[in-house]
């Protein structure tokens, strides 16, 4: 009795599983963001660039690498 309900348990689960992938894939090719990931990439790209000579523009970023620099000489035992 165990086993047919544990039978018919696991073909349910692998019968909504496999209509639950089928549905997503097909989700997932109607989205057609073709391009989309380039435009991303090169806007984050802009925003870092922007970010480090801003850094490099102030003295944000010397204060930033001296704090860096004492961490890790406190982590390392150095002077």
């Amino acid at each position: 009795m165990l086993k047919d309900a544990t039978l018919r348990a696991t073909a349910a689960t692998r019968a909504y599983i496999g209509t639950w992938a089928h549905t997503r894939a097909d989700r997932m090719r109607a989205r057609r963001d073709e391009g989309q990931g380039a435009i991303e990439y090169v806007g984050i790209t802009i925003l870092v660039v922007a970010i480090v000579v801003a850094l490099l523009n102030t003295n944000v970023g010397a204060s930033i690498a001296q704090a860096f620099s004492e961490a890790i000489d406190q982590v390392i035992g150095g002077e």
